[in-house]
């Protein structure tokens, strides 16, 4: 069958991967290169500021073996190779006092006295961490699709310590986990309380257990590269989508500039709020699974300023560090992208960080990349209908991919994919 993908992201391009070896795959991407929200500066992103040889990721940066599994076994399929990377993370309060996870205090090179101390502060967090892993591991995710994450915590507490110290450190602990998912998502720390706990309560449970990491050797653009190298399909970048009509015999697609093109099948692998603009002919049912979809806009810096850490007097940060004032996250890079670092004892490297909305913290003289990314904007109500979406995937000629399908990460870029091509015959992983 011909078969048309409608975007060139992580979804799009693993769904075209699967597909190519059985049906004649066309790629349409809107963007002049592909990747989606994966960019990698000396890989698909070019940055006269770096160094050659030095790739900098600065949207999707690490996964977990452990949870990101149908991942790592694309990319073993690819054969692309990946590394450890450290887990370590920290939350730091509006008043500049800090928790450091355990994974940093592992190996901080704070004296003794202080890491003592710190440790002592984040055992303090221990009954509300484990308060919180009991109930979520407990909780039936498809019977939270009613649920906002704010509505799941709030009930938490309603059952937790009450008042004093205990109910402190709970809220503490709670922004926290508010904090993570600004980084898994990067949507505004205003909208996180109305994310839906369907999605982002399974995504906590897995962060605060035992975890470990990877990153890809050479930039997360990589697998995207050894994808492309080996379609035998075709790849359409900078191609603005018009118009999508279904009939009894397929699918018509018109593009800006060129005539109408059929085919037999289209994946929609956009973002989801652009369905019903690329759809002519949405069903009523279509209307209605999409309408409640919004776009969230995301934009980060990559940069050599860590005076963040230095205003609040911290010397020894993590690799992902995120702020309670402003709302945003920093990760140093260094170590995540194989790079030797000044702050781990090589004096002659520079140290460089990627970071969300910490603009007003970041010296423009420092800035290095500004990246903007498009990524679904997640509500009780807009995820509502991702059940139905699912169970319908695939009529009327029409099939939908995307991380928003699964676990809004890369997992559920691949889940997503492998189900389409389950049902249109292509390969499994």
């Amino acid at each position: 069958m011909r078969i048309a993908i409608i975007g060139g992201g992580a979804a799009g391009m693993i769904t075209a991967y699967l597909l190519d070896q059985v049906h004649e795959i066309t790629v349409f991407e809107r963007q002049p290169l592909l990747g989606g929200n994966i960019r990698t500066l000396g890989g698909n992103v070019d940055c006269p500021a770096l160094p050659p040889g030095v790739a900098l990721d600065c949207g999707v940066i690490e996964f977990s073996p452990e949870h990101f599994v149908k991942l790592h076994r694309l990319f073993a399929d690819l054969g692309v190779e990946t590394r450890p990377v450290p887990a370590a993370t920290g939350f730091i309060q509006g008043d500049g006092r800090h928790y450091l996870s355990l994974g940093k205090l592992a190996t901080s090179r704070m004296p003794l006295r202080r890491r003592v101390a710190a440790t002592l502060r984040l055992l303090g967090l221990g009954p509300a961490l484990a308060r919180f892993r009991r109930r979520a591991a407990r909780a039936d995710p498809e019977a939270l699709y009613d649920t906002s994450l704010g509505d799941f915590l709030r009930d938490t507490r309603a059952r937790g310590l009450g008042l004093g110290l205990g109910a402190t450190r709970e809220a503490a602990f709670h922004e926290w986990l508010r904090l993570l998912l600004v980084y898994a998502y990067s949507i505004p720390r205003a909208e996180i309380d109305a994310t839906p706990a369907t999605m982002t309560i399974p995504t906590l449970l897995r962060f605060t257990g035992d975890v470990s990491w990877t990153s890809v050797v050479g930039g997360i653009y990589r697998y995207i590269a050894a994808i492309t190298e080996r379609l035998r399909g075709e790849v359409i970048t900078g191609v603005d989508v018009e118009a999508i009509r279904r009939d009894a015999d397929g699918v018509e697609l018109r593009r800006r500039g060129a005539a109408p093109e059929r085919f037999d099948k289209v994946v929609l692998a956009a973002t989801p709020e652009q369905v019903l603009r690329l759809l002519t002919d949405p069903s009523d049912a279509e209307r209605r699974r999409f309408a409640a979809w919004r776009g969230n806009d995301a934009v980060v810096q990559i940069h050599t300023d860590a005076g963040m850490y230095r205003r609040r007097g911290i010397v020894d940060y993590s690799e992902f560090d995120v702020f309670a004032a402003p709302p945003g996250y920093n990760a140093h890079l260094n170590r995540l992208c194989g790079l030797p670092s000044a702050a781990y004892g090589d004096p002659g490297a520079v140290d460089y960080h990627f970071s969300y909305n910490l603009e007003s913290e970041v010296d423009p003289a420092a800035l290095i990349h500004t990246q903007r990314h498009r990524t679904p904007g997640y509500t009780v109500a807009a995820l509502a209908s991702r059940p139905e979406i699912v169970a319908t995937n695939g009529d009327n000629h029409t099939y939908f991919a995307g991380a928003w399908l699964g676990d809004g990460l890369h997992e559920g870029a691949v889940t997503s994919a492998l189900a389409v091509s389950e049902r249109l015959g292509g390969r499994l992983l």
